[in-house]
């Protein structure tokens, strides 16, 4: 998905930090990365600035710090046509990626200076695909005690079809924040919803059906995610990190993706005497016999895939559950304990528990096991 963000910057918006705190919060709601959503901004007044590009930035942290520094632009004039238009054929090239779906979202105080450009600026929005998310903020008509009607139905207007979907009215810019979470859902919504194709992304994902608490957030497994091959998705206070499908594909590779490995049917980590705190994810299903994956995850997004580990045997679900053990009590894992529930074995289902020594050079060395 690449969203546009079209931003009233003129002058009777106020306070801009409001309007500032809006928009970080917005984007800390996105799952933003390669392969996944991608971020711009334009502002607008009496003129166009394109604050940053969708291509600029490859991960929340980074696209929140630059929305930090966005200064309230300013004019005389609410020239919204204007910026819709060069929203819809600057913005979303610069950057844009094929087969996307375009989203962009308007959010103005005061009815349009150009409002006779609006019909050709919407029609032109149309024909390029742009679904359109209209928000009112009427903070500018409480403060004179202006009746807004002519006001809301421009932005109506301005938003795609059906309104009650599309578009939005708070009171004052101090409100936007109501809305951060309904307008999040509707926009994920979308996902899944492009004329080419029947793979699913992340919206089948089934994030937190493991989870598990490191020093600066939460680590979820989304079985579901990338047609049920699984992946490993954080949650930090900066927002959500989301690492590309490629990082996966040495160890999950494409020609298996029918197999649904279900990577991120459970989370956990090993701390290593050189390395610190590593993660650690099992796909039960990943070939039939499982595996598990030790990796490290940069709130950037990078993920790194260190070492795996493979189960035996058909159907045993090794890896649905993983374990680390402090035998001495030092901060440092000694042993790594894998299960494979149904590991069949003198002609029943009786279970295996698969014991891995970590080592200082974080190798996993298999060292014993138990039916």
């Amino acid at each position: 998905m690449d969203i546009v963000i079209v931003l009233d910057g003129s002058n009777s918006i106020y306070p801009w930090y409001e309007v500032q705190a809006f928009l970080i919060n917005i984007l800390q709601k996105f799952y933003i990365g390669p392969g996944q959503i991608q971020v711009g901004v334009v502002q607008y007044g009496e003129k166009v600035v394109h604050e940053f590009k969708l291509s600029d930035y490859k991960s929340v942290e980074e696209v929140v710090k630059r929305a930090r520094s966005i200064n309230q632009r300013g004019g005389e004039e609410t020239n919204t046509a204007l910026g819709i238009n060069i929203a819809r054929s600057q913005a979303f090239k610069q950057g844009g990626r094929r087969g996307a779906k375009k989203v962009m979202i308007v959010i103005t105080d005061g009815e349009s200076h150009d409002s006779p450009d609006l019909k050709q600026a919407i029609e032109d929005s149309e024909k390029d695909g742009i679904t359109r998310y209209a928000i009112a903020v009427l903070g500018y008509y409480n403060r004179r005690g202006i009746n807004p009607e002519a006001f809301l139905n421009e932005i109506k207007y301005i938003a795609s079809d059906p309104d009650d979907k599309h578009f939005f009215n708070v009171t004052d810019e101090s409100t936007l924040k109501d809305i951060v979470d309904a307008l999040g859902e509707r926009i994920f919504s979308l996902e899944g919803t492009s004329k080419n194709g029947t793979a699913f992304g992340l919206q089948m994902s089934q994030a937190g059906f493991s989870a598990h608490n490191v020093e600066d957030g939460i680590v979820v497994g989304a079985v579901g995610a990338y047609d049920w091959n699984g992946a490993v998705l954080k949650e930090t206070r900066q927002g959500k990190v989301v690492p590309p499908k490629s990082s996966y594909a040495h160890e999950f590779p494409e020609e298996l993706k029918n197999h649904g490995a279900y990577l991120g049917y459970s989370v956990t980590s090993v701390v290593s005497a050189r390395n610190g705190r590593l993660l650690v994810a099992g796909a039960p299903r990943f070939n039939h016999t499982g595996k598990v994956i030790i990796f490290t995850l940069k709130n950037s997004g990078n993920l790194t895939i260190l070492h795996s580990l493979k189960g035996q045997q058909i159907g045993s679900y090794y890896g649905s559950e993983i374990a680390p053990l402090d035998i001495d009590g030092d901060g440092i894992t000694d042993n790594l304990l894998v299960a494979a529930p149904m590991f069949f074995s003198g002609g029943m289902e009786k279970g295996k528990v698969y014991i891995y020594r970590v080592t200082e050079l974080v190798g996993i060395n298999s060292e014993n096991s138990y039916k």
